[in-house]
């Protein structure tokens, strides 16, 4: 596989982990009840969803694989 083919690939699994958590949080914000109340918890002190904590795992996960191991620790 290129380099050219290899970011592409790349960009798009970050691509994907990024909307999806962005998919996860609107529906439990908009379509659950209790939801914006549960986003608001969540931004202020890290309570969330089984939903979101797994997307926020599986943007944690894409990250690891793209970014060195002490580079992605320092920002996390």
């Amino acid at each position: 596989m290129d380099s050219a083919t290899t970011s592409s690939s790349t960009a798009e699994s970050l691509r994907k982990a990024i909307e999806n958590l962005i998919n996860v949080k609107l529906h439990d914000a908009l379509a659950k009840p209790g939801g914006l109340d549960r986003l608001i918890a969540h931004r202020s002190m890290g309570v969330a969803s089984f939903a979101v904590r797994q997307a926020e795992r599986q943007l944690e996960d894409v990250l690891s694989d793209i970014l060195p191991s002490d580079s992605y620790s320092t920002h996390a």
